[in-house]
């Protein structure tokens, strides 16, 4: 059996109750009616509850209908409810829904006589409120959680309208890119974050505009390699999927963007490459160098011997002086390619190293004053010692260092500089004032044999960086031409 509707009434004029009363008894489905003559009292029983609807009077002995329903909301009692008014007053009506007034009615018996299917009317009216009213919270709360994840992503995503500029732009693209978003809305990507090189720009954009073309067509482009320009001129390779953003008609109304950082992993894959090629090249050295070691030492063995001879004419012992010196040279590259190939074994052991940057210093001191060149040594305080093989390190140095004194010929400074990071790795810092490294050059140096000097073999930076790489440090270079360069070694201190 079903439960029957309580409905109360808050009513003086005991013939519009009894009116009502007679409505519900001759209206088929239970009702329960109760009244009261007050604002007060009505409150009271709203208070104690298990009413379904209020059928309130626009005026009640202690106060106006309307203010006594602003107390009722205010209180957390509010109920569907009906309101009586007066006949012929629709002002009052329209001040009455503005409070939540799901119905009204005239005191008339027309009115009254009506009364059981007003009441339904203002439960489903009010079920239906209700269902909305839970309908938005569940459609807000599934937009903040979208959001939420669409802006604490770790890619960056945005969106852009028709005309290219940017509405969206989460927290992954603030990060990835180093532009907020105040910094960006409104604004178009090409202007922000393409390559600063007008070279790769121009193809950049002619090839993001190919593929824009697509998407306002309806396409998706998935897992596009391209290049960009963080914040500050960093340049960095993403991973970009564009696609057609649609409004509730189906019409496309922008694009949205989703760029993963792939820098590092691209970075990776160039030093895999290039471990394995040189773990190739460096077997291939290795044979070479021994190939040649020894018929070189017999034409130097011999060329001494002829070199001794006391009657050998000036002009041809100038030209085995020099035969001699030219035989030096290949020996000294020859040690070179071994070196790089089947490095000498480490002995690591726990050091300092600032007394390693000092001694390369001292060893270079000759030629760094005959080439007119200041030093500076800032000594980092307190740095743990770390564990390696000083006669190596001492070799990277000193690599570094005449590479920084070629590069100032015409005077200069030379700066050292020894630190500890927040993350507890040590480092060294050599800098010069010298021509700089072209740009082109850059991802180069580390190669073998690469070289731009008359002088050297171009192994020196190689067999440097795999010495490192035995220590499990990490060597970085930044330079402009003109302005000099700057290498930076970073050693872990967390190995045994």
């Amino acid at each position: 059996m079903n439960k029957p509707m309580r409905i109360l009434m808050a009513e003086e004029d005991d013939d519009f109750i009894e009116m009502i009363t007679s409505s519900l008894l001759q209206a088929s489905g239970g009702y329960e009616l109760e009244s009261v003559r007050s604002g007060a009292e009505c409150l009271k029983k709203l208070q104690s509850g298990g009413y379904d609807i209020l059928l309130l009077d626009h005026s009640l002995p202690d106060g106006e209908g309307l203010e006594w329903l602003k107390r009722f909301n205010q209180s957390g009692v509010g109920i569907p409810t009906i309101f009586v008014t007066a006949k012929g007053d629709p002002q009052m009506s329209i001040q009455a829904m503005q409070e939540g007034v799901f119905d009204y009615i005239n005191r008339s018996a027309e009115c009254a006589k009506a009364f059981p299917f007003v009441v339904n009317r203002a439960i489903a009216g009010y079920n239906l409120m209700l269902e909305k009213v839970r309908l938005q919270k569940e459609l807000i709360e599934a937009r903040n959680f979208l959001e939420s994840i669409i802006d604490k992503a770790g890619d960056a995503i945005s969106v852009v309208d028709l005309e290219g500029k940017v509405i969206y732009w989460n927290e992954g693209a603030e990060k990835i890119y180093g532009y907020s978003r105040q910094e960006v809305l409104g604004k178009r990507p090409p202007d922000l974050i393409f390559p600063e090189d007008e070279t790769l720009k121009a193809r950049e954009e002619k090839r993001f505009r190919e593929l824009m073309a697509h998407v306002w067509k309806g396409k998706v482009i998935s897992n596009i390699e391209a290049k960009r320009r963080a914040k500050g001129g960093r340049d960095i390779t993403v991973n970009v999927t564009l696609s057609p953003l649609r409004d509730a008609s189906g019409k496309i109304i922008g694009s949205s963007r989703i760029c993963k950082d792939i820098s590092e992993m691209k970075r990776a894959e160039e030093k895999l490459v290039l471990s394995e090629r040189l773990s190739s090249m460096g077997e291939m050295i290795a044979d070479v160098a021994h190939e040649i070691r020894n018929p070189l030492a017999g034409i130097k063995i011999n060329t001494q011997i002829f070199a001794r001879k006391k009657d050998v004419p000036a002009a041809d012992r100038q030209l085995l002086d020099g035969t001699l010196e030219g035989i030096e040279k290949i020996q000294k590259i020859v040690e070179d390619m071994l070196d790089y190939a089947k490095p000498r074994a480490a002995e690591y052991k726990k050091e300092a190293i600032n007394p390693i940057v000092d001694k390369s210093l001292d060893v270079l001191q000759a030629q760094l004053k005959n080439a007119n060149i200041t030093t500076v040594f800032h000594r980092g305080k307190d740095l743990p010692p770390i564990r390696i093989d000083r006669h190596q390190i001492q070799q990277v140095l000193i690599n570094i260092m005449l590479n920084a004194i070629h590069a100032m010929d015409k005077g200069g400074a030379l700066t050292a500089r020894t630190f500890q990071t927040e993350q507890g790795a040590v480092g060294i810092e050599v800098k010069d004032t010298g021509v700089g490294i072209p740009k082109a050059h850059l991802k180069r140096i580390f190669d073998p044999f690469f070289t731009t000097k008359s002088r050297g073999t171009g192994l020196g930076l190689s067999i440097s960086q795999k010495l490192l790489e035995n220590h499990g440090a990490l060597i970085n270079v930044k330079s402009e031409e003109g302005q000099g360069s700057i290498f930076t070694i970073l050693f872990p201190t967390n190995e045994g």
